[in-house]
Order: structure tokens, then C-alpha cells, then sequence
């Protein structure tokens, strides 16, 4: 798989490809045209070295993503038809060129070009680029018509597309090239020909940090940036970089740790492929393309066009997952039957101290004293928590071994010129809680908080648990004030007359 790099229309980034010995680089028409006038011709032979390979990108993709006020239809025809002869001025120095997509100008618009001009450009070089809202059916006929086929993502309505792709490369041996490439796993799931990707350029634009780890390419986004390079600066050693300047957000130097990185991935891609790219069995093309469009019996449920039927699946023998095992213990039971106690083994489940790892894909590999290529690891961890004791002496080994960390950490900050280091200040935090803890489980005691709810009719509870006079305290109303001290207290009496009220017989009928 080739990786092409993008962003090249821009010169610092050239330069930086350049000086770095990448060898493939993508270039952006539309990203171009926003940098010059074309005032004089642009030739791809006067910007790139002779051993580097150039994919010409429309950059239509932009224009996909645009609000639609933004470009009039008579500008893009304007915008493709200047783009047409910028690729004949430059074909011979083209490895690759993409049409230019432009959704807004309509599917039968792009296919027009392409039977009218592309079609006309060496087989190897043109590159059609299939859009997901144009269905599988769509990539299946460019697949069988054109040698190599962009394709923009890896799944459709939900549903991954991976098996689908595989099958086309297989089934016709289509070059599949994956457009604006941005995650690991769906580059190392297909068997791309080619992907391109900007992706090296987010440290500058985003300030995280990507770094390949010998065995997987890990992204850290900004906020862990500092923990990150300080965690890996014995990989920046060993890869030729300063790790210092790359602590200090040196920019130059973090980006060519990263253009080193993408290719760490590529090459682990290209070399793994085989391995772990699998194909799919015949028929899953058409499966896919027939349910996308299927009729559905809404009373049975059944498909009623004809669907390729499912491979059969072979049944083998299951054993435990290899990092669980199993002990029998004795429990004892009574029989519903006859009411006699009973024992009985019961399975219960641990963690194995075997490792699964083998050297050669360890992490450890450099650095191990045990390495032996294709063995498996030579240390086993036996580890049993199940008594008190078991579970304090685990605490200790803990709160010891993160107190070792903090202190070869402060060493290291003070080696490095006692600048406070926010991870010291970190595992400083971490182990506090630990030994917080470690207190809280070996405190001796207990408490008790009991909350009660209801209105005074409920004192007979309170009674009974606090005893009568608690229960008589709920109920009562407050103590009356005498009169003597409602005057002393100023609040005195209110003046009244009593006035008598006549009363009146009412006889019935009246």
C-alpha cells in the first residue's frame, strides 16, 4: 500500500516531504488554485523531485463541502475545465489524477467527462472516484470498467463496506485508492492500493501528537501532549528525533516524528497484508447489492428477490478463553428433596498468570532480557486476592510501588532543570488516593444513620426507640409564653371589646 501524502500544494510542507524522502505526495488542485493566478504555467517536474511519485487531487472534496451559494454551476465548469488543461500540461509527471467530482454538477455531467476526456489519459494514471449515494451497484461496474477506483468511505448506510472492497479486488483485481484516509483501521482493513491522507498535518493545526509505538500508530489529542512525548522520549531517541524539541512544541521536529510515523504504519500495513487483510467469499458482492435494493414482505418478513445464500458455517470444538481458568470449590447446600445438607463442586473463574504474548510482537522486544523472536513470554504474574491479608499485602505493593515512581519521577525533574512536571504532579495525586484508601479499608468501627419521616400521628415509633419522653417531645406544641413576658418582650395585648351576639329561633316555614 502506498501512502501519499497530502498537502504538498502548500511550499513549506513541499520542502518538508521533500527533505524528509517521501516519495509519495498528493497534490490539491483546488487547495493550488487558492495559492496562485496561473499566471504562467505551473509544471509539476519544476516543484517535485524526480523519484517522488505525484497524485493530482481535484480537490473537489472541498467543493462537496461547501455551501452551495459558495460556487455557481458556471464557475465550476469554468474551475473543471481550467483543471482538464492543467493535467495535460503535467500528465507525464503524474503517477495518478482524480476527475474532478464535483457532486453539485450532477452524476451524468461527471460521467459525460469521463467519456469525453478521461478516458482519453493513459489506463494506469486515471482514477475515477466512486461516492456512496451512488450504491454499490455503481462501484461494481467502474470496478469491472477502469483499473483503479477512489473510493470515498468504508461503509453505506450503516453497514461496512470492507468485505464488499476486498471482494472487487479480488474478483477483478481492481487498484482501489482510498480517499482522504484518516483512520488506521480502515487502511489496514482494505486491501487499498493506495490511500492519501492529510492526517500528518493535524499536530500543527491541532496541537496533538501522533506517534507510531512499534506496533500501532496512537494519537494523543492536545490536552495530553506533554504527558505523551514525555512518555515516549526513549522511542524519539531511538527513531533519530530530540525529544527535547519535541517536548517543547518544536514544530518542524514533531512533524517529521509524525511523517515517520505515518510511514511506520504504511510499511507495517504493506507487510501485514497478506496476513490480515481477508477477502470475502464469492457471492457477497451481489448479496450486498441485492439487499440494498430489496423488496421485503412486510407479513413475513421475507426477502422476496433472490439473495446469495449464506456460507455454511464449520462447527469446531470451543474450549475457555486462554487468559481465564477455572478452579472446582466445595459448597454446601440443602437438598430440596430431603432436606439433608449437601456438597457439591462449583466452577469459579481466575485469571490465568500465563501470558498469551509472544516476543516478536511484544512492545517489550528491544528491551527485553528474555527475548526469544517467536517464544512466548517468559514471566508469568501470579496473582491471588482472596483473604484479608492477600488484599493488604497487594495495597502495600502498590502504595510501594507508585512511591518508587514519584520518587525516580522527581529525580527526573530536577535532572531536567526543576521545572515542575504536571505528570510528577500526577502520580503524586495517584498515589494519595491509594494510601487514602489503605486507610479507609483498616479503620475499625462503624456508623449509623437512621432517618425517620412522618407526622405526629407516627410517635409511637419514636417512642419505641428512643423511649416515652423522646415520643411526647414530638407531639407536644410549644411551651405558652406568660403574659408578664410577652409585655417585658413587647409584645403585649391587643385592645378589645366583647360585643354579645343576639341569637334567633328559625321555625320551620317562616
Amino acid at each position: 500500500m502506498e501512502l501519499y501524502f497530502g498537502g504538498s500544494e502548500i511550499p513549506g510542507w513541499r520542502k518538508m516531504l521533500a527533505e524528509e524522502g517521501v516519495e509519495t505526495v498528493s497534490l490539491s488542485y483546488m487547495g493550488l488554485r487558492r495559492r496562485t493566478k496561473f499566471s504562467r504555467p505551473w509544471l509539476i517536474e519544476d516543484h517535485y523531485l524526480e523519484n517522488q511519485k505525484v497524485f493530482l487531487d481535484s480537490g473537489a472534496y472541498t467543493v462537496n463541502k461547501a455551501d452551495e451559494e459558495k460556487y455557481t454551476l458556471g464557475a465550476l465548469k469554468d474551475i473543471a475545465a481550467h483543471y482538464e488543461a492543467f493535467v495535460l500540461q503535467n500528465i507525464d509527471a503524474l503517477n495518478m489524477v482524480s476527475e474532478f467530482d464535483a457532486l453539485v454538477l450532477g452524476r451524468e455531467w461527471i460521467e459525460a467527462r469521463r467519456e469525453d476526456f478521461w478516458e482519453d489519459l493513459p489506463e494506469d494514471k486515471f482514477l475515477p472516484i466512486w461516492h456512496s449515494e451512488w450504491g454499490v451497484d455503481e462501484l461494481d461496474r467502474l470496478a469491472q470498467r477502469y483499473k483503479r477506483v477512489g473510493v470515498t468511505q468504508t461503509d453505506l448506510d450503516g453497514r461496512n463496506l470492507t468485505p464488499v472492497l476486498n471482494e472487487i479486488t479480488r474478483k477483478y483485481g481492481t487498484l482501489l485508492h482510498g480517499v482522504a484516509m484518516t483512520k488506521p483501521a480502515e487502511m489496514s482493513a482494505v486491501n487499498w492500493s493506495s490511500v492519501a491522507s492529510t492526517s500528518w498535518l493535524s499536530p500543527s493545526q491541532y496541537g496533538d501528537t501522533i506517534v507510531w509505538t512499534g506496533r500501532e500508530l496512537k494519537r494523543y489529542p492536545k490536552k495530553y501532549k506533554d504527558q505523551a512525548r514525555k512518555r515516549h522520549r526513549t522511542l524519539f531517541v531511538e527513531a533519530g528525533f530530540d525529544p527535547d524539541k519535541i517536548e517543547n512544541g518544536d514544530n518542524d521536529e514533531v512533524l517529521r516524528m509524525t511523517i515517520w510515523s505515518w510511514q511506520q504504519l504504511a510499511a507495517s500495513i504493506a507487510s501485514h497484508t497478506n496476513e490480515t487483510v481477508t477477502t470475502s467469499g464469492s457471492g457477497v458482492l451481489s448479496s450486498f447489492a441485492q439487499m440494498e435494493g430489496a423488496e421485503v414482505d412486510t407479513a413475513t418478513g421475507e426477502v422476496l428477490n433472490e439473495v446469495a445464500t449464506p456460507v455454511v458455517r464449520r462447527d469446531r470444538p470451543r474450549t475457555n478463553l486462554p487468559v481465564i481458568g477455572l478452579v472446582q470449590e466445595k459448597e454446601t447446600y440443602t437438598d430440596p428433596e430431603d432436606g439433608v445438607n449437601k456438597e457439591r463442586d462449583v466452577p469459579l473463574v481466575t485469571v490465568r498468570s500465563q501470558s498469551m504474548r509472544v516476543c516478536s510482537t511484544c512492545f517489550l522486544a528491544q528491551k527485553c532480557p528474555a527475548y526469544d523472536k517467536e517464544a512466548n513470554c517468559a514471566y508469568d504474574i501470579p496473582v491471588q486476592i482472596k483473604t484479608k491479608p492477600q488484599m493488604q499485602a497487594l495495597q502495600n505493593s502498590l502504595i510501594e510501588m507508585q512511591t518508587q515512581r514519584v520518587f525516580f519521577m522527581r529525580m527526573a525533574e530536577d535532572m531536567t532543570g526543576g521545572y515542575a512536571d504536571p505528570n510528577l504532579s500526577g502520580e503524586i495525586d495517584r498515589l494519595q488516593k491509594l494510601i487514602k484508601v489503605k486507610t479507609e479499608l483498616e479503620q475499625e468501627g462503624f456508623s449509623v444513620k437512621l432517618e425517620a419521616k412522618g407526622n405526629g400521628a407516627q410517635a409511637g415509633m419514636i417512642s419505641r426507640i428512643f423511649g416515652k419522653d423522646a415520643g411526647e417531645q414530638v407531639t407536644a406544641l410549644e411551651r405558652p409564653i406568660p403574659a408578664d413576658r410577652m409585655i417585658e418582650q413587647g409584645t403585649g395585648f391587643i385592645d378589645a371589646e366583647i360585643v354579645d351576639v343576639p341569637t334567633f329561633d328559625v321555625q320551620e316555614g317562616s
